[in-house]
């Protein structure tokens, strides 16, 4: 690879992630959903929306009072945050992986191996970026919802959920970004995306809860239960790192590994 290469393909690479619809669809419909779930919940728990009604039902194990804590309220945007922000990580993880390698475009673009795998090394670049954007602004969005919703309840007016800080932000963040390589770094290795995006699926929404209430203590080391503990004031930081250095490990072998044989199949 020529190094006039480099900045067209980051350029390239750049310009069409930027633009991609899957992942545009998938960071809007998590903001969307993680604040009005938030508002909802909220707001039920607050009494200040009914339940139920026309055969839709929404109930929440939290009722906010007025000797309700900062912590009751952030708890609450934590719990939208913590169910839907590794699944829209796990989505654009995968799409990023390139399901479009089957088409031969990327066959004819990376006609020597070196120019292939820095391809790669862009686009894990920016899929850390694009994520780590996506879970700060969810967070941003689904905290200013959570604040809204409890201004509508005038017991809770000495509540504030920004007492919280730069955590429940920083913690999204981080979470969407070592969720989101964990799946490219799994698709890339594999090629099995439908596959990979299926059974991360199926772990972190039934099978990881499942396992929780077997491990105990030893739950807080699971990969979902580990990385939301980062949007907490005071995480536990060593719980992360199995999964954060198995994520990027798995990230360098994919892109390290990749040759064009590969890229066809």
């Amino acid at each position: 690879m020529t190094a006039s290469n480099a900045p067209r393909i980051t350029r390239t690479e750049t310009s069409r992630w930027v633009r991609d619809p899957v992942v545009l669809i998938t960071i809007g419909a998590l903001i969307t959903v993680s604040a009005a779930l938030t508002y909802l919940a909220i707001s039920v728990a607050t009494g200040s929306t009914s339940s139920g009604g026309n055969g839709v039902q929404l109930q929440t194990d939290t009722t906010l009072t007025a000797e309700s804590t900062n912590d009751d309220l952030a708890s609450m945007a934590r719990s939208s945050l913590t169910m839907l922000v590794p699944i829209a990580a796990i989505i654009v993880g995968v799409r990023f992986a390139g399901g479009e390698l089957t088409s031969g475009a990327l066959l004819q673009m990376g006609v020597a191996a070196r120019r292939l795998r820095f391809l790669f090394a862009v686009r894990l670049v920016l899929l850390a970026v694009i994520a780590g954007i996506a879970g700060a602004a969810t967070a941003a969005v689904t905290l200013a919802a959570t604040e809204a919703a409890r201004a509508q309840s005038a017991d809770l007016a000495h509540l504030t959920v920004w007492e919280a800080g730069g955590s429940p932000v920083f913690g999204a963040a981080m979470q969407a970004v070592v969720i989101a390589v964990l799946a490219f770094g799994l698709s890339a290795l594999t090629r099995r995306w439908i596959v990979i995006t299926i059974c991360m699926l199926v772990y972190i929404v039934g099978l990881e809860p499942a396992l929780s209430g077997l491990f105990a203590d030893a739950s807080a080391w699971l990969p979902r239960t580990a990385t939301s503990e980062l949007m907490l004031p005071q995480p536990e930081l060593a719980h992360v790192l199995p999964t954060a250095i198995c994520a990027l490990l798995l990230a360098i072998i994919a892109v390290a590994s990749l040759r064009r044989d590969r890229v066809a199949r």
